[in-house]
């Protein structure tokens, strides 16, 4: 088992996500930055599938009943034990030790991955909770979680793994290009955008040069998450893991996979810059990141 003994805020059970039950219009609620979620469960040998904990607010503690190897991954997070280690690496933690976990004033998801996973009760074929609609709570100090057999031991520790959250965001125009003239597609493409406060886990709201859609209103639409929607006022929205099925807003462009996590993790105020990627670009970028994690 695994015992909260300092929940943060925001703290929620995670796995890959409903992707099954879109079309019935539930979000998929998977975690909002795909690869720290991904590396936490390699670093402790759980798969992508098993489920792990995301934090959106630190500092957040835990101890476990036996022995476990653990990991914490996202922007500028560190681990403590008897020691402060940094992120990004697979740690030995004693039973009974309390884990505590901190970040900096740009920390915006932590992952706590424990080997075995969490193996809480799967709701609509997913561990993930998504709160607004009463799939899973948010974690409170005195919770306990079951915990799956781990794969890995005391001899596994100290794999890392490294990830850089700065940089441009790489998006593929589209899918509503047509409702953008080329003088609005290239100032979407050259303004820095600040991060709204407003953001949150349903999509990163940005500020900056109104990006406004040529024609009438689009007919609804799925959507996906990455998606970089328009709406009237003509600031950007990012749409995240908790992103509605369906919008009606145009598509100026896609986050590529391998950059979500970077604009899910930029806190209010920061930067966000796109530059253009093609297909074929966004899918080497995303094989590399898989090469990374085979490495863990």
């Amino acid at each position: 088992m695994i015992h909260i003994e300092v929940p943060g805020l925001g703290a929620t059970i995670r796995d890959q996500g409903r992707a099954a039950h879109l079309r019935a219009g539930v979000p998929p609620s998977g975690p909002a930055d795909p690869f720290a979620f991904r590396a936490a469960q390699a670093l402790v040998g759980n798969g992508a599938a098993d489920a792990a904990i995301e934090v959106a607010g630190l500092p957040f503690a835990f101890r476990c009943d036996d022995a476990r190897l653990v990991s914490v991954t996202g922007r500028e997070v560190s681990l403590a034990v008897r020691d402060r280690m940094p992120g990004w690496g697979s740690v030995f933690v004693r039973a009974g030790d309390t884990v505590t976990v901190t970040g900096s004033a740009r920390t915006r998801y932590a992952y706590v991955a424990v080997s075995g996973g969490i193996t809480s009760e799967r709701i609509l074929g997913s561990r993930s909770a998504y709160p607004r609609a009463g799939l899973g709570a948010t974690l409170r100090a005195g919770d306990s979680l079951a915990l799956g057999s781990a794969r890995r031991g005391a001899q596994d520790a100290g794999a890392t793994l490294a990830f850089e959250y700065g940089g441009e965001i790489g998006a593929i125009v589209g899918p509503h290009r047509d409702r953008f003239d080329d003088a609005t597609l290239e100032r979407f493409l050259t303004t820095a955008f600040t991060v709204s406060a407003q953001s949150d886990r349903q999509g990163v709201r940005l500020a900056g040069a109104g990006i406004a859609p040529s024609g009438r209103e689009i007919l609804t639409c799925g959507v996906v998450a990455g998606a970089i929607q328009i709406p009237r006022g003509g600031e950007p929205i990012v749409l995240l893991a908790d992103h509605q099925t369906t919008g009606g807003y145009p598509v100026i462009a896609t986050v590529i996979e391998a950059d979500l996590g970077r604009v899910a993790q930029r806190a209010a105020g920061e930067i966000v810059r796109f530059y253009r990627v093609e297909r074929d670009d966004a899918l080497a970028r995303a094989r590399g990141l898989r090469g990374v994690l085979a490495s863990a």
